[in-house]
């Protein structure tokens, strides 16, 4: 009964209440430790030892090399039952594709989840992820990532759903929704502009007005608190016009919480107050750095005490930092606890490992390594090969017995990924011969090594080359390539970037080499990024892009391979001609890909490029399948603005340029019904990607060409049918106005899916 008489340990009152009661008991002291939060707390955890470094308690920790369910109840054991005010911290970690934890479930890396365009897969994925954390005691995950990836030189790409603001808000609002419905709070990164650094080059400035900011990069962030209600926030460590976002009080207070209404709390990336000082030069010792976040909104620090250690506590102490703002940050942080429920049951389970990897688990990374395989071209339909027909495959790449599952996973998830190679041998390799050659290693090989490759295609009826990056980085991996035998280069993942967009070291030689024996090939990209193939579109026959494909990547490209699933994944990203293409993201402004038009070539120079075109090798949303589908009735069915039925075609094009001045207010009820009928005309089961883009034709700010508003994906059999229905709002045909205000003008725009368009006005 004591308990229910202090209002922070009364579960009845509301989050608010208690974290109210709670504060207000708090010493200076108490408060600032709930500002930090250290790595790999439980390794300290020795008795004694732990109760000197924290006997105040601490925010949070964070550790995914060593999770164990016993050590976690035992920190949260001492923190609320041997800490003067028993304030649980929180356990934090990792999950963008996968709980990264031994034993987890381990999904496509990002990029592969954002070219699946499933919302549905995408709540799945993420309610097995909350259910295998919760289990842990694991509460908050640095996840998802929210970036817009304009750059494939940065190596971080890969983590990411891609190059469009509406995709990666809609699946990252679906994932946000699915995990903290398990009690798991999710913290979306990085908080914002972080996708576009200059050279590509991680953690590099970004260049972008505010404009673009409002328009591209914050989307899905805005969707991520407003519809999702994520419950945290991780800044970017970039600068945005010359203001690092750690330390921009118009991004973390003024956009985020005052006009986007976020109520949570915001996490440093790790090291980035000390950033401050050391890398953007903005502050001159660590104190000025951490007044200069929390002023701006950082809450709490990761993974060191540098901004908020003893210097910041001091200088609080004699008032020189403002103990409000203190206050503000620790408010924030206890109320995520309180919302968590921590404060009644921050355990892990007694046996967490129960709920991990469910055979359910393993056949949903199955499916999402189906859906997010992309068959890029697919000549003479080489594809699916027919078993009967192949006696011998030549298997060739760095990649084919080697998994790639992409950062931030579990270094014990490569012993239970299925390989190519392993796969090819369960499932036909009783019948069909696999000459296996390795060929070269990522960033290295020998001529030996790549003429062996190829006299084991020259032998084959059929060459099947696993080629692209490597991201399998634990630290401690090394540096350098010592080819075959040793060490490997990592070419991709966070602080892996590149200068060029050709497939690293000697793998073009390969390929070219395998090529030349006349032997049919296949190759699979198995990369954390689009590279500039140029060649291999212009001279190999069929061509996949399985991006990281999970740790069931080798089942479903066998499976693929020989036609016993299909290929169903749409590219969330743009393939550029060459890294000179860049940037080729497929919504750009109507100025932005030349004046003339005349595209040239070596042999007929043109202009705007005199020998090149600056249109991509392959555009957003593009995939081949195994079937061939039909559009047809693209209809505008219905327009309402507020209570009012639109004529669809009621008014001249001349009268709709006038009205184009003429606003449609912020909270009018805009619903537009849209159909198309989709067809399965080919042979045999195949699903596609449905997808609506907008282009606002005259508007007072300059227009994107066009801008995906709605997509659903579609399984049909053989001639079957499908209508289907898209329903626009009031945000769908906004842009953001001259006030930098989102806004909608009265006017005619174009409706396009696949190969039909139409037009509407409103």
């Amino acid at each position: 009964m004591e308990n229910m008489g202090r209002i922070y340990k009364n579960p009845l009152c509301t989050p608010e209440s208690r974290a109210e009661d709670l504060l207000s008991q708090m010493t200076l002291k108490e408060k600032i430790a709930q500002m930090r939060l250290f790595k790999s707390v439980n390794k300290d955890f020795n008795g004694d030892s732990f109760t000197t470094k924290y006997p105040y308690g601490v925010g949070g920790t964070y550790d995914t090399d060593d999770l164990n369910a016993a050590s976690i109840n035992k920190m949260q054991q001492y923190m609320l039952e041997k800490t003067r005010l028993g304030i649980p911290l929180l356990m934090m970690g990792e999950s963008i594709h996968g709980f990264k934890c031994d034993g987890a479930t381990v999904f496509p890396q990002a990029i592969g989840l954002g070219a699946t365009f499933d919302r549905n897969l995408i709540h799945d994925i993420a309610d097995t992820i909350g259910t295998e954390m919760r289990a842990m005691g694991v509460f908050v995950t640095y996840a998802p990532n929210l970036d817009i990836s304009r750059d494939p030189r940065w190596g971080r790409t890969e983590e990411n759903y891609g190059e469009d603001p509406y995709l990666t808000s809609r699946l990252g609002t679906e994932y946000i929704k699915a995990l903290q419905s398990h009690g798991v709070a999710a913290c979306p990164k990085h908080y914002v502009a972080h996708g576009t650094p200059e050279n590509g080059i991680n953690m590099a400035p970004v260049h972008a007005g505010e404009r673009e900011l409002r328009e591209v990069m914050l989307v899905p962030f805005e969707a991520a608190f407003i519809e999702g209600g994520a419950m945290c926030v991780m800044p970017a460590y970039s600068e945005l016009d010359g203001v690092p976002v750690h330390a921009s009080r118009f991004l973390l207070t003024d956009l985020l919480r005052n006009e986007i209404g976020f109520d949570g709390f915001s996490i440093s990336d790790y090291g980035a107050l000390r950033l401050l000082v050391t890398m953007h030069h903005i502050a001159k010792n660590n104190l000025e750095a951490g007044m200069k976040a929390l002023k701006a909104g950082v809450d709490m620090e990761a993974p060191t005490n540098c901004g908020f250690g003893e210097d910041f506590e001091k200088a609080a102490s004699q008032g020189i930092v403002d103990i409000a703002l203190i206050d503000t940050a620790v408010r924030r942080i206890l109320l995520c606890k309180f919302r968590l429920g921590l404060f009644e049951n921050p355990y892990a389970d007694d046996n967490p490992k129960k709920s991990m990897h469910k055979a359910k688990s393993a056949i949903l990374a199955y499916k999402a390594a189906c859906e997010s395989i992309v068959l890029l071209k697919n000549e003479k339909s080489l594809l699916p090969l027919n078993k009967a027909e192949i006696k011998s495959i030549a298997l060739i790449g760095p990649s084919a017995a080697f998994p790639q599952l992409g950062d931030y996973t579990a270094r014990s998830a490569y012993e239970k990924a299925v390989t190519l190679y392993k796969a090819l041998a369960d499932k036909i390799g009783g019948n069909v011969r696999i000459n296996f050659a390795q060929g070269c290693s990522f960033g290295a090989g020998s001529d030996e090594e790549i003429e062996y490759a190829a006299d084991a295609a020259a032998s084959s009826d059929v060459a099947v080359l696993a080629l692209g990056d490597n991201s399998c980085f634990h630290g401690g991996v090394g540096w350098g390539d010592e080819g075959t035998k040793g060490t490997v280069t990592v070419t991709c993942g966070e602080g892996f970037d590149v200068g060029s967009l050709d497939l690293p070291g000697r793998q073009q030689e390969l390929l070219e080499k395998v090529y030349s024996t006349g032997t049919p090939v296949i190759l699979i990209l198995i990369t954390g990024r689009p590279y500039a193939i140029t060649w291999a579109q212009d001279n190999i026959p069929a061509i996949i892009q399985a991006w990281y494909p999970g740790e069931q990547g080798g089942n479903a490209l066998t499976d693929i391979l020989f036609g016993y699933t299909e290929p169903s994944g749409r590219l969330p990203i743009s393939f550029p001609r060459s890294v000179g293409n860049l940037p080729c993201y497929y919504n750009y402004k109507v100025s932005a890909r030349g004046y003339h038009r005349k595209r040239g070539t070596r042999e007929i120079p043109g202009r705007d490029y005199v020998f090149d075109t600056p249109e991509p090798l392959y555009e957003f949303g593009y995939g081949l399948s195994y079937t061939k589908f039909e559009y047809s009735n693209l209809v505008v069915e219905s327009i309402f603005v507020g209570d009012m039925a639109v004529p669809i075609n009621g008014i001249s094009a001349s009268d709709s340029a006038l009205a184009s001045s003429v606003l449609i207010p912020k909270g009018t009820k805009i619903q537009v019904h849209i159909s198309v009928t989709l067809k399965n005309v080919g042979l045999c089961k195949g699903s596609d990607v449905v997808m609506l883009f907008i282009s606002d034709l005259v508007c007072s700010i300059t227009p994107f060409v066009r801008a995906l508003r709605g997509f659903e994906r579609v399984t049909l059999m053989p001639g079957k049918m499908k209508k289907v229905l898209f329903v626009l709002g009031w945000d769908d045909f906004s842009f953001i106005d001259g006030n930098m205000k989102r806004s909608v003008e009265a006017g005619e725009f174009k409706v396009t899916i696949k190969n039909l368009s139409t037009t509407l006005t409103l």
